[in-house]
């Protein structure tokens, strides 16, 4: 119990930060020295556990994929392209709103931490100048960014889940389907209210001249999905690979490499990145989600309150899909059945946890995503909840399936 109170009051001063307005690249430095000081972590133990945090492969590998990103969309952006894709799309399809939900679902197939920052000057330009509030944009981009890391065996909790309980990711698709169908739902019904459906679309030839030119304009991007989907290549040399390839495309010289560069580059969203990191590693070198673990695990709980709680509350002190699998998911595993994991079961751990990523303050995709609109935190926040329990309850097929 104490470790619930402790990693809740750290939760607390972190929305408490972010809602005066406090920059998110200070307010997790802030969030892992007071859990550090709340557990009495030795000054040697916790230091140590912030190079792991800055300097871990998986980090540094996060991180060269944030830069790529914007690197890459620095080059859509300025050569024109971005603009182009967009608009290209919003003739071909004669929907606003569909525009503004492809376009990050889209990106999403490709398993980029914090690619909701290459997504978001999309919807931006998908949006254009109907009004619509920085918070709506920040949501739908934020909504529809997530649809694939529930089914998609690109991604990594895909990946860890499937390890940890043994059933194949072919299963776990198959039972995770239903959030991925929930969230196309729900986000129509609550992420596109007050928006129009826009200009009307060209003639049939006009919209298959204007898809025509998409495909052309979304080809980086694509070439980067193929190399990580069919070519099995890291996400961070796909990207490195399809920015290459437009310097070439395009022309660029050595100095206006550098120049992309530098004007690519953001200090802020790196220390972001990399505050999130040493947060996730003091949390990790405490003891603090273990704790809260194995105090519900002995508490007697309902098998499915249990199942629930766990990996939603690891979920929300994570930010990340690996991080609550990773630490609730082996001890969970007795109660997912008695001679094999459950399908529905491990879908309602699964379920549960990623239902805390997508509301946790501390979700990469989240910051990025409102720092990029200027957008209410707490606004966006608000919007969240309920599509949110709306999807979670999309456990009851699984459940009844199986």
């Amino acid at each position: 119990m104490t470790d619930l109170f402790k990693t809740a009051a750290v939760l607390a001063l972190i929305v408490i930060l972010l809602r005066r307005k406090v920059s998110m690249s200070a307010v997790m430095p802030i969030g892992a020295v007071l859990l550090g000081v709340l557990y009495l972590t030795p000054p040697l133990v916790f230091l140590k556990a912030a190079a792991v945090g800055v300097f871990a492969p998986k980090s540094l590998e996060m991180t060269l994929t944030l830069t790529l990103t914007m690197v890459m969309e620095n080059i859509l952006r300025t050569t024109g392209m971005l603009k182009r894709m967009v608009s290209s799309l919003s003739a071909a399809v004669p929907d606003r709103r569909v525009v503004m939900g492809a376009l990050p679902a889209m990106i999403g197939m490709l398993p980029s931490p914090g690619g909701a920052v290459f997504s978001a000057p999309m919807v931006d330009e998908a949006a254009g100048d109907s009004g619509v509030p920085a918070e709506q944009k920040a949501l739908i981009n934020y909504w529809y960014r997530h649809i694939w890391e529930y089914v998609s065996p690109l991604y990594p909790g895909v990946i860890l889940a499937a390890g940890i309980t043994g059933l194949s990711t072919q299963t776990l698709f198959i039972a995770n389907l239903p959030f991925a169908l929930s969230v196309v739902g729900w986000g129509a019904l609550f992420c596109f209210r007050g928006i129009g459906r826009g200009e009307t679309a060209p003639s049939p030839a006009g919209r298959r001249q204007e898809f025509t030119v998409f495909l052309a304009m979304i080809s980086p991007i694509v070439l980067a999905l193929l190399l990580v989907v069919v070519f099995r290549v890291n996400a961070a040399l796909s990207l490195g690979g399809a920015v290459v390839t437009l310097y070439i495309f395009h022309r660029y010289t050595p100095g206006m490499i550098i120049r992309n560069l530098r004007e690519s580059v953001s200090g802020r969203a790196l220390f972001l990145v990399i505050g999130i990191m040493i947060f996730q590693e003091v949390l990790r070198a405490t003891g603090a989600l273990a704790g809260i673990s194995t105090f519900f695990a002995v508490s007697r709980m309902p098998v499915y309150l249990l199942l629930f709680l766990i990996p939603f509350i690891a979920g929300i002190m994570t930010g990340l899909t690996v991080g609550y699998i990773g630490i609730t998911f082996p001890l969970l595993l007795p109660l997912m059945g008695a001679t094999a994991p459950s399908p529905a079961l491990v879908a309602l751990a699964f379920g549960a946890g990623f239902a805390g990523v997508m509301l946790s303050p501390v979700h990469l995709c989240y910051v990025l995503t409102c720092e990029y609109f200027h957008a209410d935190i707490a606004k966006v926040y608000h919007r969240l909840i309920i599509p949110s329990i709306c999807v979670m309850a999309a456990v009851l097929i699984p459940l009844y399936v199986w």
